[in-house]
């Protein structure tokens, strides 16, 4: 959802409301306090909209900052404008609790949401750049990575893929991160990558968690040894 990265600002903006309709007549220091660490948490929340992690989850905690980011920004407004700050300014935080806990137990349940698609093949950089996402994902489901030594275009790789399942482009191959975790799905995937492209090796590996760059060290000396 592209737009995801402005409800963090909806929710700061929101806050501020009480500045439009009554003049700044309250305490400064502690309000501009408040009002700075709303403006960070919007911003904060903002970039988590980018972060590649399963849309559920990454709703959930923008959801949760931006929540956090509208109780301060509105308790920072009332005190500028010297109004008292009703009780009811708490929920904010309160549900911004509940959306931390909902991100959490999305993320980490039994059932751990695969990670968002990528608009192709991804590069070398992409795959660092995921590798944390990656290596948390391992931990709660396993992974099969699939590493394929040849010089298919990635076009034509990318058409042999399943929903869900992503490639990286590397040097002097493609690894391949199969979500779905059943070995089974890799035996299928290889049988018929054979059958259209020249492979010269490959490797597969199971991955329970770990280091990304380990175990993709060990999926290349294994390709290394059949070439």
């Amino acid at each position: 959802m592209r737009t995801l990265f402005l409800l963090p600002w909806g929710f700061f903006l929101l806050g501020l409301l009480p500045l439009a309709v009554v003049d700044p007549v309250g305490e400064v220091g502690r309000s501009l306090g408040l009002l700075v660490a709303a403006l960070l948490l919007a911003a904060v929340g903002s970039l988590y909209s980018r972060f590649p992690v399963a849309f559920p989850v990454q709703l959930a905690l923008v959801l949760g900052l931006g929540l956090l980011a509208f109780q301060l920004a509105l308790e920072g407004a009332l005190l500028l404008t010297g109004l008292e700050a009703p009780w009811t300014v708490a929920l904010g935080g309160v549900l911004g609790a509940l959306a931390f806990g909902a991100a959490f137990f999305l993320g980490t349940g039994r059932e751990a949401p695969l990670l968002p698609p990528l608009p192709g093949v991804g590069s070398l950089e992409d795959l660092r750049r995921m590798a944390g996402a990656l290596e948390g994902l391992a931990l709660r489901r396993p992974l099969v990575l699939v590493y394929l030594a040849t010089e298919a275009p990635p076009e034509r790789l990318e058409a042999e893929l399943r929903r869900g399942d992503l490639a990286f482009r590397l040097q002097g191959g493609y690894l391949l991160v199969l979500q779905g975790g059943r070995p089974e799905d890799a035996l299928g995937l290889l049988k018929r990558l054979r059958a259209r492209f020249p492979l010269s090796a490959y490797a597969v590996e199971r991955w329970r968690g770990g280091s990304l760059e380990r175990v993709l060290a060990r999926l290349e000396a294994e390709a290394l040894l059949q070439s």
